[in-house]
C-alpha cells in the first residue's frame, strides 16, 4: 500500500512525530483488513467486540518528512486464544527500511464482560492471511 506523508504530521524539526507512525499503521491497518476478508465495519463497528490496542513498539530506521511517499506492508504475525498481532514495514520509494511496528489487539467483549476468544470467522481470516506464528485456542 502506498501513502503520502502530510504536512501536519511532522514535527518541529520536519520530520514525521514519533507518535504519528502509529497513526499511519493504524491507516495501512485499514486498507490491509478488507484486501483480507474482514470488512471495515466488521472490525471497527461490531456490535459485538471491540479489539482495541493492548501493546505497541517500534523501530525507527529512517525520518520520513512530509511528502515522502512510502510503502506499506502489513503481515499477521501471531494470532492468540485472545488477542492478534500485526507487524509493520515502512519502505522507501526505492524499497529501504524506514520503520518496523508491531501492534497487538485483544479481543473484548462489548457487554463488559472483559476478554474474548476471538471470533472463529475473524481468526480464519486472520489466519488465511498467513500468520508466521499461530496459537490454536
Amino acid at each position: 500500500m502506498q501513502f503520502k506523508v502530510a504536512f501536519d504530521e511532522a514535527d518541529g524539526e520536519g520530520i514525521v512525530f514519533f507518535g504519528n507512525y502509529f497513526r499511519l499503521a493504524h491507516r495501512a491497518l485499514e486498507a490491509y483488513l478488507p484486501g483480507i476478508g474482514i470488512p471495515w465495519e466488521e472490525w471497527f463497528k461490531n456490535p459485538e467486540w471491540g479489539a482495541p490496542l493492548r501493546h505497541v513498539e517500534a523501530d525507527y530506521l529512517q525520518p520520513l518528512k512530509p511528502g515522502d511517499s512510502f510503502e506499506a506492508r502489513v503481515q499477521v504475525t501471531k494470532i492468540g486464544q485472545t488477542s492478534v498481532q500485526f507487524s509493520y514495514e515502512f519502505l522507501t520509494v526505492d524499497g529501504l527500511p524506514i520503520t518496523r511496528l508491531k501492534t497487538s489487539h485483544v479481543f473484548l467483549n462489548r457487554q463488559g464482560t472483559g476478554k474474548q476468544a476471538i471470533p472463529e470467522s475473524i481468526r480464519r481470516r486472520l489466519s488465511a492471511a498467513g500468520a508466521g506464528s499461530l496459537e490454536k485456542p
